[in-house]
Formats: structure tokens, sequence, C-alpha cells
């Protein structure tokens, strides 16, 4: 898949993610398929390496939240104190999602997540 093309996946399934999760109240069935589909949009994106890793920094910059917290999630294990910035700035975030973004880097920093998120 071209790199555009899945920068563009991201993005979308980001919010589609987020809009159902934190806006919409979809049900689990479907936040856990969204899920799922972003996380693994993120990790392909991840995995392409250096240049993989140059979009998520640039995801870090985009104007929706949902995408910035995705991708700052799966930099954690590569730009730790860069990802760490963007989620303590989506703290203070409402409807949970700022709860669940302090949740993130908690687990994150006992310890919990790295070989998730590695």
């Amino acid at each position: 898949m071209e790199i555009n093309n899945l920068v563009e996946n991201c993005i979308k399934s980001a919010i589609e993610f987020g809009v159902a999760t934190y806006e919409a109240g979809e049900s689990a069935r479907k936040r856990n398929h969204l899920y799922d589909k972003n996380f693994k949009n993120f990790k392909t994106l991840k995995s392409l390496g250096s240049k993989g890793i140059d979009e998520l920094e640039k995801l870090l910059e985009h104007s929706s939240d949902y995408v910035k917290y995705s991708a700052a999630t799966h930099l954690l294990s590569v730009k730790e104190e860069k990802a760490k910035m963007v989620l303590n700035r989506l703290v203070s975030k409402p409807k949970g999602f700022g709860f669940n973004v302090d949740m993130l880097i908690i687990e994150w920093d006992q310890g919990n997540l790295r070989e998730y998120l590695g």
C-alpha cells in the first residue's frame, strides 16, 4: 500500500474510532471493531521504519485530537518524550477522552503497555 494512502487510512480510522467512542456512543462491538482497524492502520504505518515514524510525527500536528492521540500512542516506544508532550496536552479534554489519555500515560509509565505498543 502506498504510504500516502496508509496515512489517509490512519486519519480516517482514528476519527471514526474517536467519534464512535467519545461522541456517538456506539455499541461496544462497533467500537471494538473500529479500535482494531485503527490499531492495525497505525501499527502498519509504524512498521515502515523511519518513513512511517516520520509520518506518525507529522500526524501529531493534525487538527483532530483523535488522530494526535493515535499517532502519539504509537510513537511512545520510539519517540517517548515527543509523544508524551502531545498526550499531556490531551489529558484535559472532555467526555472521557482526557481520562483515557491519562490512563494510557499511567499504564505506559508503569511498563504495562511496552510489549503491546513496542
